[in-house]
Parts: structure tokens; sequence; C-alpha cells
């Protein structure tokens, strides 16, 4: 439960602000993966697949505040959700006890 963002499924929809996405050809309610293809599509990523985007990832170098120097690897694009409000008090009590946990 960290900071209570989860990973959305491919296929579960998303409604946001009409001008959320204004360089985006996409609708207000969407696929996941639909968001995806339009992030591919606007950043001009020619050959390479959805299913690269975000299963297997794409070739890339990461320079992490944690390492030294480049770091060879994958990247792979998702999307997490926080809900405003906990679904149920039972989650709350799970992330308290979850906290205890880690002392």
């Amino acid at each position: 439960m960290g900071d209570g963002f989860e990973r959305l499924n491919h296929d579960e929809v998303v409604s946001i602000e009409a001008d959320t996405f204004k360089k985006l050809d996409i609708a207000n309610t969407f696929k996941v993966r639909d968001l995806i293809t339009a992030i591919k599509e606007f950043i001009g990523t020619e050959g390479t697949t959805e299913a690269n985007l975000y299963h297997q990832g794409i070739n890339c170098e990461v320079l992490k505040f944690s390492a030294q120097g480049w770091k060879k690897g994958k990247v792979r694009l998702a999307l997490e959700f926080c809900p405003d409000e906990p679904l149920s008090p039972l989650d709350e009590i799970a992330e308290k006890l979850q906290q205890f946990d880690t002392l």
C-alpha cells in the first residue's frame, strides 16, 4: 500500500477533465491502453510496439540519484491510480498494521 497508488490494468477506463491532455489525440474517457498509444504517437516512437512500451520495456540508460554513473536497462510506461479517499476503513487499519510491521 506504500503511497496509495496502484497500477491500472490496460483495459480499465479512466475519465479526465477536458483540458488535461491538450496535445494528445485522446477523448476525455479512455482505456489505459488508449492513453499509452496516444503518448506513443505523440513522442513519435515509430517501430516501437505497445507491448514494448508497457510489458517488455524499451532500451534506455538512466542516471539515478542513488547510483554512480549511467545504468543500462529498460523503461516501460504504466498508469497508476490513487483514490482521494480510502476504499474502506479496513484499508486504513491494514496500512497502519503494515507500518508497525516495518518498525
